[in-house]
């Protein structure tokens, strides 16, 4: 009976085994239609780098790319726009998450969600699928050894206000949603043979005139509402994303063009 037992179990790890064996390789990694880098000048706006924060990485994988800009007009009375790419590692799982979880990482709070179109700001006239996020977190100081929210003069909690705008580049297409981006893969792979390296893009404004409600001063940014700051950033994509998106399958990435040699 034992030496039935050991027969059926080395049959089936060797059928496992042979299995394994059969399978092809994993394809190359192609690279992303978006730019490892972004410009320090985009037509009126001045970029300057920023550091990712540590609780942002402490949730991706080790491999993972980060590019972030904080990009100010030249004016100096439009609000700054932030822009912020994460460039995924081997592990898809682990370097790509939905942006929710990186912003609550962060203490942001999601006040509303939707998609959206942004006409016309990709190369050759083409438009930008997005999720719009519009966000809060509360204006934190320290007490003693603690940090508390700070309060208004009636007792009610300081907001930050943001919104935010994600999507994903990939190798062919750009999509905005986590399932589609997963779907997409397995196609691609099943159907084309190849794997691809995503790019998750966040562009993101203050809402300045929920800060103005609030009582708390700007230092002279213009007051914005949300539609207001949703076109301030379609303006400002229309000139970026020209000069950081190739056409479908033309990106670069020397690491990738290195690990598939």
């Amino acid at each position: 009976m034992m030496k039935r037992r050991l027969f059926i179990v080395s049959g089936i790890f060797l059928g496992f085994l042979g299995l394994l064996l059969a399978l092809p390789k994993a394809p190359p990694m192609k690279p992303s239609r978006l730019a490892k880098s972004l410009p320090l000048v985009v037509g009126d706006w001045e970029g300057n780098p920023k550091e990712v924060g540590e609780a942002e990485k402490k949730v991706l994988a080790g491999d993972t790319e980060f590019e972030r800009m904080e990009y100010q007009h030249w004016r100096g009375d439009v609000p700054p726009i932030e822009a912020s790419i994460v460039f995924s590692g081997k592990d898809m799982s682990a370097s790509i998450h939905r942006p929710q979880v990186c912003l609550r990482a962060q203490g942001w709070e999601f006040m509303m969600e939707g998609n959206r179109v942004f006409k016309e700001v990709l190369p050759g006239g083409k438009d930008l699928p997005v999720r719009e996020m519009v966000c809060r977190m509360p204006d934190m100081q320290k007490e003693g050894e603690k940090w508390v929210p700070r309060l208004r003069e009636d007792g009610s909690i300081l907001y930050h206000w943001r919104v935010f705008f994600y999507t994903y580049f990939g190798h062919e297409v750009i999509v905005s949603g986590q399932y589609e981006r997963t779907f997409q893969d397995m196609e691609d792979r099943l159907l084309r043979g190849f794997d691809q390296r995503w790019a998750y893009a966040t562009f993101s404004m203050m809402v300045t005139e929920e800060y103005v409600k609030q009582g708390m001063s700007m230092g002279g940014y213009q007051s914005m509402n949300l539609a207001e700051s949703r076109k301030q950033v379609g303006l400002f994509l229309r000139k970026l994303l020209p000069m950081v998106v190739a056409e479908p399958g033309e990106g670069v990435d020397e690491m990738l063009t290195k690990a598939n040699n």
